[in-house]
């Protein structure tokens, strides 16, 4: 997708919802034994919802959840059930978790494994949609590993024209390949046609990975591919993402470090693979994610958090800590740093590991270093979450182009002060205000996202004489947190 015009890009929230909304909502939660039990965090509009849940099924784990295009819930799943829109069990949608995973962990949490089942719409259709999943078997039983691992990959499809648009799985349980697979990290991304999907699932004990195609007419070039740092038996924890330009993959987890690839989108094929190590850190959990512009990857690794240039030249060299866990004194649990994602408002979310109701926020990823503006403890959710992070592909298209300092195009907060007003609008020289205290800092920016000028605002009417003329955006900050994206115009 090409960059718009920047005014196109500040008007685009307020002329329709985008099409790009399969992934507008997140889910997390844990506990049945609480009300509500779970939190949907909800990126429709221009303000950050959260919404609390009562849901049917554990999450503790695996997790993924489909919206449509314009981001209406419809179903979400732990590999062992489907819940539909309502919360409620989805038609067909029991039973699809499958060995010892139906056996020891359905009826406690549900797959256990990081990224254990995916969820994608199905190409050329809008009713339609997949859900990849795997079971747990015994593979190493009688072998010096730890015994379980998936040795089956299987899919479902969910019809949402049915059960009067709540939806019902037409097929499940349909296998599409049998092996040792890894334990967990499904992955896809969007084929170079930009309506296909690859779909990736690691090979266990190996650097090999499933590869297939999802189409109009179903599943179809499955192969395996093997290339970079091999995984051994400690594969149970981590993460896998793909750049939101399609073009690098990344693996991480804490036995085996970073495993980095460039990808081809047309061929579904992975080269010149990287790896690297994180030295002396101990950490047990962990997680990636990309900047919106696809330069930074943010390394989650329990108690630390790095950033990676992947522009430079020795990206290993780039790594910078970003920020080491500090919780404060009235928070009774701590929320680590685990898995992330970069959600719809282009910021990156990153859960913890145990029993937590913090989520950490990089509120500005395409900046270098600590100017990513991490915060801590940022978002509360409104039920208990242990190591979910919905799993899902990037389905919006953002703008490589995009830097620090572009403005954002939605006003994300909890609560928008609707008092606030600037007037007159165009204006010469100053600008009169209701609304804002004092201390409360202005930023202003042109046309094409430069930043311009930082203004604190200290009186009722603010100073723009030394302006151009032209259109301006100005974005509105009380201590931490974002009030608002208000435009004027200086003649």
């Amino acid at each position: 997708m090409r960059a718009l015009p920047f005014f196109l890009l500040f008007l685009l929230p307020y002329l329709s919802l985008s099409q790009d909304g399969y992934g507008n909502q997140l889910i997390f939660g844990r506990f049945n034994d609480t009300q509500p039990s779970g939190t949907l965090l909800n990126f429709n509009g221009d303000t950050l919802k959260i919404e609390p849940i009562d849901k049917p099924m554990e999450l503790e784990g695996s997790c993924a959840i489909m919206c449509d295009s314009v981001g209406k819930l419809l179903f979400y799943s732990n590999g062992c059930y489907i819940a539909d829109a309502t919360h409620q069990m989805m038609v067909n949608g029991d039973s699809i978790g499958k060995g010892y995973l139906e056996s020891s962990f359905c009826n406690t949490g549900g797959n256990p494994t990081p990224q254990g089942v995916i969820a994608l719409p199905k190409p050329g259709s809008d009713h339609l949609y997949y859900l990849f999943y795997t079971d747990i078997g015994k593979p190493y039983n009688m072998q010096p590993f730890f015994p379980l691992a998936p040795v089956t990959l299987y899919y479902a499809i969910i019809d949402m024209t049915l059960e009067n648009g709540l939806g019902a799985v037409v097929e499940k349980n349909k296998v599409i390949l049998q092996d040792t697979f890894g334990r967990g990290l499904i992955q896809a991304e969007r084929h170079f046609n930009d309506k296909d999907w690859w779909v990736i699932m690691p090979k266990s004990h190996s650097n090999c990975y499933w590869t297939f195609l999802l189409t109009e007419s179903g599943i179809d070039t499955v192969f395996k591919q093997c290339s970079g740092q091999i995984w051994g038996d400690d594969d149970s924890a981590g993460q896998s993402i793909f750049s939101p330009n399609s073009i690098t993959y990344a693996r991480m987890n804490y036995s085996y470090g970073l495993s980095i690839f460039e990808f081809d989108s047309n061929t579904g094929t992975f080269y010149n693979p990287k790896t690297i190590g994180f030295g002396q850190d101990t950490f047990y959990e962990g997680g990636v994610a990309f900047s919106p512009n696809s330069r930074f990857l943010y390394a989650a690794a329990f108690n630390k958090l790095w950033q990676f240039d992947t522009w430079a030249s020795d990206i290993s060299a780039s790594r910078i800590l970003i920020g080491e866990l500090n919780t404060p004194p009235n928070i009774p649990e701590k929320t680590r740093f685990n898995q992330a994602r970069l959600a719809p408002d282009g910021k990156i979310y990153i859960a913890g590991t145990g029993p937590h109701k913090h989520l950490h926020v990089i509120n500005r990823p395409n900046c270098y270093g600590l100017e990513c503006g991490l915060e801590q403890y940022a978002i509360e959710l409104a039920a208990r979450n242990s190591y979910t992070m919905p799993n899902m592909p990037d389905y919006k298209h953002w703008n490589e182009n995009d830097t620090c300092e572009t403005v954002s195009t939605k006003t994300l907060i909890f609560n928008m002060p609707s008092s606030i007003r600037f007037y007159p609008n165009p204006t010469g020289q100053y600008l009169m205000t209701e609304g804002l205290e004092v201390g409360d800092k202005i930023e202003f920016f042109d046309i094409s996202g430069r930043l311009m000028s930082t203004k604190f605002f200290n009186h009722e009417r603010i100073d723009i004489g030394d302006f151009h003329e032209g259109f301006y955006i100005m974005k509105i900050y009380r201590e931490v947190y974002e009030l608002g994206i208000f435009k004027i115009i200086k003649q």
